[in-house]
């Protein structure tokens, strides 16, 4: 009894031990690849904050930085499965292989010039030449894309690049350009500086360059987007720029690949937002991470798991595991029927075995009472003591019952008076015998 039980007790702490271990597993950190560059980015910067907020925060999801380029080495590191995530500009070679989770800040093209350049317009670019800010060449598609809008040949604007706003004040003094193009984000420290160049060159407010057909560049080319600048977006006064003008612009998302696990993508998407108040202080570009477009109609896909948050469809622990735990509860159910199974027949057997033995004893008394020879009695003795030691064994291990001990000590005591009764009659035989004669 005493073993079948241990049988039992090893096994539901078995079933407690995978219990446990399952649990371990389902509550260990996944961390992802994440790709982002260049190392001076603001990009990176605000990646590296939310990096270290997942590790501070010891959260179920956590990133590890993959260094690149730029947007494009990036676009191309989790194509070539070398990350698991990145930050790429949707119109610098879009993954095919990824899907938006968020978006982490929009990018406006925004051509301003200065008065004395007598440029209002984009047809007034025409022979003119334009410095772009940053040595991007995806910025000057970006300008190529608009001017062939506007059906203004690629060749009949020049572009010059300045690697910092720094050089946009004497650019456009020494006439060395005649407008400035800058891509960023509206309250970033590039637009901010490159506005600040272009008024000190001009002695006053730039001169703002709407690309009113803005939302039909959009339409036609789904990786940029048109962007509506406030009046006043840039401060100032008076206020810059004086009236609200239209733009094109694009988007920096944060994109994964399409097999990453959808619970675990929609917990990251989550922290994202959450994590927005206590990392904007250091990294103010934090507070521009905003939701994609979700619709199915959408040119740029967004990662289910990522939508199921957006949209509210996120599932709890047990609606994502719940039917493990029950195939956990049936098998256990069964496991544990089985070995119930096991230790009755098991126990049954035993009984059977005992009633076997106390059989033997009454079969001693039986035989005990014909015994003709002193002989005879002696051999049922020896197997009487070889029940007695088999039983004390069994007893020793606690496999014995109180019931069957005391049956055994019954049948004992009657084989072994039905033997000393025997051995006087067998006795006394010879000597009424020969009293008879």
């Amino acid at each position: 009894m005493h073993r079948t039980l241990f049988t039992i007790l090893a096994a539901v702490l078995a079933l407690v031990g995978v219990g446990l271990v399952g649990w371990q597993w389902l509550g260990q950190a996944t961390t992802y690849r994440v790709a982002v560059g260049p190392l001076t980015g603001e990009d990176t910067r605000l990646v590296a904050a939310i990096t270290q907020y997942l590790t501070r925060e010891r959260a179920s999801v956590r990133l590890k930085l993959v260094l690149t380029e730029g947007v494009a080495g990036s676009a191309e590191a989790i194509q070539d499965d070398k990350a698991d995530l990145a930050v790429v500009r949707t119109d610098v070679a879009m993954p095919t292989k990824a899907q938006t989770l968020a978006i982490m800040h929009r990018d406006a093209a925004v051509l301003m010039t200065t008065e004395a350049a007598a440029v209002t317009k984009l047809a007034d670019l025409q022979d003119k030449t334009v410095g772009i800010v940053r040595n991007m060449p995806a910025n000057e598609r970006l300008l190529e894309t608009a001017l062939a809008h506007y059906e203004i040949p690629k060749a009949g604007v020049a572009t010059v690049f300045l690697t910092a706003p720094a050089e946009v004040e004497a650019a456009l003094k020494s006439r060395q350009v005649d407008a400035v193009l800058v891509v960023g984000t509206q309250a970033g420290r590039t637009m901010t500086e490159t506005i600040a160049a272009v008024t000190r060159a001009g002695g006053g407010p730039p001169v703002f360059i709407p690309v009113g057909e803005a939302d039909a560049i959009a339409q036609r080319f789904p990786a940029l987007e048109s962007v509506e600048i406030v009046r006043g977006a840039f401060g100032g006064t008076p206020p810059r720029p004086a009236e609200a003008l239209k733009t094109i612009g694009v988007s920096h998302r944060l994109v994964g690949l399409a097999t990453l696990d959808d619970n675990k993508v929609a917990e990251l998407t989550r922290l994202l937002f959450a994590m927005r108040p206590a990392i904007s202080a250091e990294v103010p570009l934090a507070n521009r991470i905003e939701a994609p477009d979700t619709s199915k109609s959408s040119s740029l896909p967004v990662h289910p798991g990522a939508s199921a948050y957006y949209e509210g469809e996120v599932q709890t622990f047990f609606e994502r595991y719940g039917d493990w735990f029950y195939l956990v509860v049936m098998v256990g159910s069964i496991v544990g029927s089985a070995i119930a199974g096991v230790a009755s027949s098991a126990a049954g057997r035993s009984r059977a075995r005992d009633m076997a033995r106390l059989n033997e004893l009454l079969d001693i008394v039986h035989k005990a009472r014909d015994a003709r020879s002193a002989e005879d009695l002696d051999a049922l003795e020896r197997e009487a003591d070889d029940i007695l030691a088999a039983a004390l064994l069994k007893a020793g291990a606690g496999h014995l019952e109180g019931s069957s001990v005391a049956a055994f000590t019954l049948g004992l005591d009657q084989a072994r008076r039905a033997i000393a009764e025997r051995r006087r009659v067998v006795a006394l035989a010879p000597r009424l015998s020969h009293a008879a004669e």
